[in-house]
């Protein structure tokens, strides 16, 4: 369509994907979702497979209402897409800093995917195409999402500090809470790794100060607040008022091969790249 008239009919369609790939403030209502606690039995919205479905779905959405804004404001739409790019980025920054000081896992997670989900605006803006990129760092959260469920379940709370030294009390638990900690923030060969750099490269010979300056200090920062996150959990001295259950050889596979097709969407955003 293109023209100012195509550029004011695309700006809703940014904004409604400003919620599912969330910009601040717009991300509050995410971070609520992900946070909620059951208020009653049977309390779907609560239940960590539909919020699972959401940190997939959302993305996805987001996509999909990106494409449209694009096709209205045809090419005239540069400015403003390069405005929802600069509002991503400082929207990943702000979220990185506070992972730092996040203690509770379900709240760690939710800054964490807002930090993340917002750098695919930065790629949009220098024409990265952002679906693999999008859910390459959504369900690169899901096997540790997974996990502070469990402790969840066990324990009361997901929460840093309270039961330290896991790797000697349940050492299955903590191996996979490594991996999938360590998947979570992007490690090189990770999904999201992977993901991070498809937007780099892909923004870099654009502007290179606006691409790598919110890649890489958000992806540094995440790095910081993995290293406290396994700190107070997996490392330490445990405490011996606590009754302590490794998971299962069932449980193990599950997650494992939860991993196993996480590293196969991996191969796919390599090939991507290539």
């Amino acid at each position: 369509m293109g023209g100012l008239l195509g550029s004011m009919l695309a700006l809703p369609c940014f904004v409604l994907a400003g919620l599912c790939l969330p910009l601040f403030p717009l991300s509050v209502g995410v971070n609520r979702l992900l946070q909620r606690q059951p208020t009653r039995a049977g309390d779907r919205l609560a239940q960590p497979g539909t919020k699972a479905l959401v940190l997939v779905t959302l993305p996805l959405v987001g996509v999909t209402l990106l494409a449209a804004g694009r096709w209205l404001a045809a090419d005239d739409g540069g400015w403003l897409v390069r405005g929802f790019a600069l509002w991503g980025g400082l929207t990943s920054l702000l979220y990185a800093f506070r992972l730092l000081s996040a203690r509770d896992g379900q709240i760690w997670i939710g800054q964490l995917y807002t930090s993340a989900l917002a750098l695919v605006w930065v790629g949009v803006a220098h024409d990265v195409p952002p679906l693999l990129p999008a859910l390459g760092l959504a369900l690169s959260l899901l096997p540790l999402w997974f996990l502070l469920d469990g402790l969840t379940r066990r324990f009361g709370i997901a929460r840093t500090g309270l039961y330290p030294g896991l790797a000697l009390r349940m050492p299955r638990f903590a191996a996979l809470f490594i991996v999938a900690v360590l998947v979570a923030v992007a490690v090189p060969f990770s999904p999201g790794f992977f993901a991070i750099a498809d937007l780099a490269f892909g923004g870099v010979g654009a502007n290179a100060l606006l691409t790598l300056l919110p890649l890489s200090l958000a992806w540094l920062l995440w790095t910081w607040a993995g290293i406290n996150l396994l700190a107070g959990i997996v490392f330490g001295e445990p405490r011996v008022d606590l009754d302590y259950a490794d998971l299962d050889g069932r449980a193990v596979l599950g997650h494992a091969g939860g991993m196993m097709c996480l590293a196969l969407f991996g191969l796919v955003l390599v090939e991507r790249m290539l």
